[in-house]
């Protein structure tokens, strides 16, 4: 007979499969200690044949042969919240159950005297409210005010200490009511710790699906995912907050009650045994609902593929870090970045992103998970990225859900196969629809890797050797391989045949380089290797628009001497307008050239042309990376169509413009040596005039890091920066500002610094 508190040969079968994905240690984020003497409610079916008191004994008993009482290592407790329970009998109980890896919430209500929560707090983590005990009717409906006090929340905040949250409300998270006031609340008090328990109420997935991003940006809330046995309500939160943010938790004694709570229409229903047509037929088997949750969570996990440390953090160490019970170094991420410059030369694989380029020793190398303009490094510390933002290339945000919708949908599928992915012409055709003077794509997997293969049709198609330069175009030995000098924003004077470190490097033809609107360079060129000119490989433009006619004296120039003019759009294409700075200017090109941001970060380039310009991909060899994979396509193709439906050059043209304009003030009213550079909004800069460049730059982004900003002298804006975002840095920067001033005005700016100072280098991105 399938009852509450009985536990099967079938069910111990169950859970031996279950606890096969289960990580050594456990620890409990919400489970019940209680007397039924203290309930006053316990006439409920739920208590029939279970024990009279649900000790820290019972607990373990329970949930342990459920998961494997070896592997409990403590847990969250509270009372049983019934209506007329005896609130401070129920929490002297739970206090002489406590064990010393455990914590516990005492049960609180709106006429819970604030004085008695004070006499109980140095024995508890925090507190427990419950709709049942608001005098709104019916409770169900009523708001979080009603039945959690505000002294609660002052504490918490005052103390750090945890509150452990039911919400109700037919649309629970999805409620306006409910997300305001959370939003609220844990604005105000900064420092209290809110769970939201049953995966913020998810027994009706779609509301914590539905309402999940209005808590985007919240630093302090914490979800728990007791009594849920479908996975759509985690799936959501561990897409929106990680897995550091998610505790498993049995909800005991619920754990021990049959069946499971499915979403139905718009609200959810327990089936039990009571409820289902055919209790006793061997198909209509239920499991003990302790079981149900815990393989949800499981099928969650398992949907998002996470791995051996993601199982750990939700299973014992987000609880136990969030009580204070795990103690960490903090030093994760600078202590790998240490060990990958022994492991890795330079210890990141692009210069653009190396600590040094921003501030040695504190900037972090790592990242652990994106979303949005955010960032958590190794340790677990969060960031919005207020600075290159995947170096300029993810223009929707980190994470984009339509992007990885896309992307998962092509794995799922298959991504790579002998056959070639029909993607690649569907994205060919989008382009050229979009470009409707290009006639034919070639789809490389980086910008770099583009410029090189353009460099060889244009040397394929004119049967030539010269192409000739202006503006940054990779690192490849096919660019490099010329005097580049100071008009791409390089430092230092380069030699023909040498990389930027001095490093010969062999020539495939020749290039010559010159700087944006200077006719008579480009004039000098012509004339001297106009006979053998393949093409010239230029920025359409950069951070300004182009002298009026310079484009069209190129284009003219080029063409009257046999060549093919190439427009680079790899960093400022999408960015300046939906399809490329060219369109702006009425200037069709031979070929364009766009890189990772055409696909929102994702491996993917594009080599646009017209039919002619195009031929030397017939006569030349080109292959590297060009190779089936269908991700970066897939990936391109729902970037573009949703970039078709959203204004992003607008969008970031007006974030950056904003920024600008902050800089600018902040500068003023604190009387900086800060300059904001005149340009385009989408790609802003400020620099410093003052002798000590390196270290105020330097000292900038530590201020800011300690703000929680990844900042620099540069801010390439993406979608997902919004309005409140950039009110964030703007009071982050204006503190960082009042302390830079008084530092100049001490002159002791290098006592500051909390380690070496930043180098340029080789910063060509920045």
């Amino acid at each position: 007979m399938q009852t509450n508190w009985t536990f099967t040969e079938r069910d111990a079968a169950i859970a031996a499969e279950l606890q096969k994905q289960l990580p050594a240690d456990l620890f409990d984020a919400h489970a019940h200690i209680y007397r039924l003497t203290d309930a006053r409610g316990h006439e409920d079916a739920l208590w029939k044949g279970g024990p009279v008191a649900g000790s820290y004994a019972e607990w373990k008993r329970h949930v342990g042969r459920q998961v494997g009482k070896h592997r409990l290592r403590g847990g969250l407790f509270f009372p049983y919240p019934v209506l007329g329970c005896d609130m401070e009998a129920s929490n002297q109980y739970l206090a002489s159950q406590l064990q010393p890896a455990s914590r516990g919430l005492m049960l609180v209500g709106p006429d819970y005297p604030r004085a008695n929560a004070l006499a109980l707090l140095p024995k508890f983590a925090g507190f427990k409210p419950y709709h049942v005990f608001s005098k709104s009717k019916p409770t169900w409906n009523a708001p979080i005010q009603d039945y959690l006090p505000a002294w609660a929340w002052e504490l918490a905040n005052e103390r750090g200490l945890v509150i452990m949250l039911h919400m109700v409300r037919d649309a629970a998270l999805a409620d306006p009511v409910n997300q305001r006031e959370i939003r609220t609340m844990l604005t105000k008090y900064p420092g209290a710790k809110l769970i939201l328990a049953h995966s913020a109420r998810g027994f009706h997935s779609r509301n914590t699906v539905n309402g999940i991003a209005a808590l985007r940006g919240l630093e302090n809330v914490w979800f728990d995912c007791s009594g849920i046995c479908e996975p759509a309500a985690t799936v959501a939160i561990l897409r929106e907050f990680g897995p550091r943010r998610l505790m498993w938790a049995s909800d005991f004694p619920i754990t021990d009650r049959r069946g499971k709570c499915v979403t139905i229409g718009d609200s959810f229903a327990w089936i039990n045994p009571a409820t289902i047509d055919a209790p006793d037929s061997p198909a209509c088997y239920t499991w003990p609902v302790g079981l149900e949750s815990l393989n949800a969570l499981l099928e969650a996990c398992q949907q998002l593929g996470l791995n051996g440390a993601d199982y750990q953090n939700i299973f014992h160490d987000n609880a136990a870090r969030l009580l204070g019970l795990l103690q960490e170094a903090g030093t994760r991420t600078q202590d790998l970045y240490r060990h990958g410059k022994q492991r890795m030369p330079g210890g990141a694989q692009l210069l653009s992103k190396r600590p040094e380029q921003f501030a040695p020793d504190q900037w972090p190398a790592y990242f652990s998970e994106t979303r949005g303009c955010e960032v958590w490094d190794l340790d677990g510390r969060h960031y919005y990225d207020m600075a290159i933002n995947g170096v300029g290339t993810a223009l929707l945000g980190f994470n984009d859900p339509e992007v990885n919708a896309a992307v998962h949908r092509r794995i799922d599928l298959g991504h790579i196969c002998s056959l070639n992915p029909p993607e690649d012409i569907e994205l060919a055709d989008l382009l050229c629809e979009i470009h409707p003077w290009a006639e034919q794509v070639r789809l490389p997997r980086t910008g770099g890797e583009a410029l090189a293969v353009a460099a060889r049709i244009a040397r394929a198609t004119t049967d030539r050797s010269v192409i000739a330069v202006c503006g940054y175009h990779g690192w490849q030995d096919w660019y490099l391989a010329a005097n580049l000098g100071d008009n791409d924003g390089l430092r230092g004077h380069l030699m023909p045949g040498l990389d930027p470190f001095g490093v010969p490097v062999e020539l495939r033809g020749t290039v010559f380089p010159f700087q944006y609107n200077n006719r008579e360079q480009f004039q000098k060129i012509i004339a001297e290797h106009g006979t053998n000119l393949a093409g010239v490989i230029m920025e359409t433009c950069r951070y300004n628009d182009p002298a009026p006619g310079f484009l069209e004296f190129v284009r003219d120039e080029t063409h009257r001497a046999g060549g093919l003019l190439i427009f680079d759009e790899v960093t400022i294409g999408w960015r300046l307008r939906f399809g490329g700075a060219h369109l702006n200017f009425g200037i069709n090109p031979d070929m364009a050239i766009f890189g990772k941001a055409t696909a929102n970060g994702f491996p993917m380039g594009a080599i646009l042309g017209t039919r002619a310009a195009m031929d030397g991909a017939n006569k030349s060899f080109i292959s590297s990376s060009f190779w089936t994979e269908g991700m970066g396509p897939a990936a391109a193709l729902a970037t573009i169509r949703k970039m078709q439906q959203v204004n992003v050059a607008a969008h970031v043209a007006r974030i950056g413009a904003k920024v600008q304009d902050l800089w600018r003030r902040q500068a003023a009213a604190h009387k900086l040596p800060l300059v904001v550079d005149e340009g385009y909004p989408c790609c802003a800069r400020f620099h410093w005039e003052h002798p000590e460049v390196n270290e105020l730059r330097t000292y900038f982004t530590q201020l800011m890091l300690e703000r929680g900003f990844l900042a620099a002298g540069l801010l390439w804006p993406s979608l997902a920066h919004t309005d409140e975002i950039v009110a964030r840095y703007a009071t982050a920067t204006d503190e960082a500002f009042a302390r830079i001033a008084k530092a100049l005005t001490a002159g002791n700016l290098k006592q500051h610094l909390k380690g070496p100072v930043a180098h340029s280098g080789f910063r060509r991105l920045l």
